[in-house]
This record gives structure tokens, sequence and C-alpha cells, in this order.
């Protein structure tokens, strides 16, 4: 059962509601969220047996493992917790395993969104299959990798499951080789099966309204319900108790959600603003050949520029010219 954790925050109370708004989490709640990455990697990969018990039984919930697929004992190759939260965007808040002979997964919490998500967890998910050292060896030594990306937003509206996975396939559905393999746990989703009763919830199901609303008091109630069927969430809940406990802790989330709540403010005034100064110009100056390819290319190259990407990349890429792009740049804030 879940008990009551005291707790103090030091936000306003403007500072709150835009949190409940944008991440549907509750600052004053006595459990911290998990949904939150420093909580859910501390949660998951303490030097605790509860923690272990948890990370397993959330991987083969979602990767539906069962019988001899069944993930009995892991290693957790990056335990750490970055020393410097508050420069989180450079930190890596990842949980890295290996199980069962040598296959891979990255689970990762992804607080927001962003336009190219997609690009980057088949970056992310390439970039650890091809890490493997099969010096020596054939090609068939190589190990399964999956990325299992809990997410709170939906990136997907179809198809409609909690789960997602993805594969290398051809375009009539067959299958090449599922050696990467690309999953999204899309959290919002959870809300839909609240009212469902318990008992005839899936193990993801349940990991999915935990991690959605196991700091949500009014939700306490199904929590406990799930807490009492599922051993792996029970063990998840109490290390997280101890978690909420601790002030620093408190302090280190408090400034995460912050971080990324001043990330995504900026973000969104800067599209915004780049936005009608993107139709503006590409108005004026029919970047391409006419008026209306203007201002979608225009558009283009603001989102370039708000990820970063190099100038000359980016005159490359649309056939811009460098002076264009700087003109675009000087009238929005990046």
């Amino acid at each position: 059962m879940i008990d009551r954790v005291t707790s103090v925050s030091v936000m306003t109370d403007t500072i709150k509601e835009k949190i409940k708004e944008y991440y549907g989490i509750d600052v004053d709640s006595d459990l911290l969220s998990p949904m939150a990455d420093y909580i859910f990697k501390r949660t998951f990969t303490a030097e605790d047996t509860r923690s272990k018990i948890a990370l397993i039984d959330l991987l083969n919930s979602v990767l539906k493992f069962d019988g001899v697929k069944k993930i009995v004992d892991l290693v957790v190759i990056n335990p750490g917790i970055p020393v410097d939260v508050g420069t989180r965007k450079k930190a890596i808040f990842d949980i890295r395993v290996k199980f069962n002979g040598g296959k891979q997964s990255i689970v990762e919490m992804q607080l927001s969104g962003s336009r190219s998500f997609k690009k980057r967890a088949q970056f992310v998910i390439s970039k650890a299959y091809s890490s493997q050292d099969i010096s020596g060896e054939k090609y068939s030594a190589l190990q399964k990798c999956y990325l299992i990306c809990i997410l709170n937003f939906t990136l997907l509206d179809e198809p409609a499951g909690l789960v997602t996975d993805y594969l290398f396939r051809d375009k009539d559905g067959r299958e090449l080789t599922d050696d990467e393999t690309i999953m999204f746990v899309q959290l919002p989703k959870v809300d839909r099966i609240l009212d469902k009763p318990v008992e005839s919830m899936s193990p993801e199901e349940m990991w999915g309204i935990f991690f959605r609303h196991i700091s949500d008091k009014s939700k306490r109630e199904k929590l406990n319900a799930i807490i009492e069927r599922k051993e792996g969430i029970k063990m998840a809940t109490n290390v997280l108790y101890e978690i909420s406990q601790d002030e620093e802790a408190r302090i280190q989330y408090e400034n995460e959600l912050l971080a990324d709540l001043d990330a995504r403010s900026w973000a969104s005034d800067a599209w915004e603003d780049g936005k009608e100064e993107g139709i503006i110009i590409g108005k004026e100056e029919g970047i391409i050949i006419g008026k209306e390819e203007g201002i979608g290319a225009a558009l283009q190259v603001i989102s370039a520029l708000m990820a970063k990407t190099p100038i000359n990349e980016i005159a490359a890429k649309y056939h811009i010219s460098i002076e264009q792009i700087e003109r675009i740049q000087s009238t929005i804030r990046l």
C-alpha cells in the first residue's frame, strides 16, 4: 500500500500549474514522479534487490518475454547517476542492460517530445548495435538490441496500443530481422484504460499506469490494487517511496522539471516567433522558386537552426544561400 510522504515544494503556484498542465505531474505529491528521468534512473538502478526485481519485471512486461525467453537476471552497464543534474541535457540518464547471453536493452524515459525523436531513436539503437565487439568473429555473433522509449507524450496516433514495436520489414510487412527493435511506450494512452478492471489489465498496462499516475493522489486506489497484483511494481513503489523522502532527491527532481519547462517555453517562443518571421521572409524573398515554396523553405530553415544544425549544412540541404539563412537566423531568438 502507498503511505503518505511529507514534502514541501519551493516552486510558485504558477510554475506548479504549468508543470501539471504540460506533464501531468503534481509537484506537491508525496511521491515523486518516475517520469522525471533522474527519479526514473534512481528507482531502477539503485544498489537494491528491489530495483533489480522491478527492472527485470518491467523488461519482461514490455518485451512480452516468458518461458525460455524470460529474463531472470541482468547486468546494468551504466548504473551511475550524472553528478551535475543542472546540465541534464548533456547527461545520460538512460538505463543500459545486458541479459540472456549478451542481448542488450536500452530503456529511457522521455518527459517531453521533440520533432526529431523518431530519428533520434533510430540513431541510438543503431549506435548500440554497431558498438558490439565481434573482432575475429562472424556477424552471426551480433546480439539483439532493444530500445524501449517510455514517452510522456503521444508520438504516434496509430496504432492505438500502449506499446508499439518497430523492426526491419519490407513494404508489405515481411520481416527482415528483429535484431534492432525500437519500442515506444506512449504513456498518455493509458488514460483510456483507467476504468478497466485491474485483473484484466496486461502487465505493460499496469506499468504504464504506474509511470503515468503513481504521483497522482486521486489514483491511489487503482495503484494500490495494481501493487497488490504486480510484484515488480510493488518493488519499484517501495524504492520510490524512500527516494521521495530524500530532500536532496526532491531538489534535483524539481530542478529537472524546471529545466525541462524552461526548454519547452524557449522552444515554443522561438518557434512561434520564427514561424512568423519565416512567413514574412518567405513572402518577401520567395526563397526557392515561388511564394508558397519560400514560406515552406523558411520554416524548414528555422527548424534546422533551432536544432543547432550548422549553417553550411542547412544551405546544402535546402539549396538556400548562406546569406538568406543568416538573415532568418538574425530575426529569431536562438
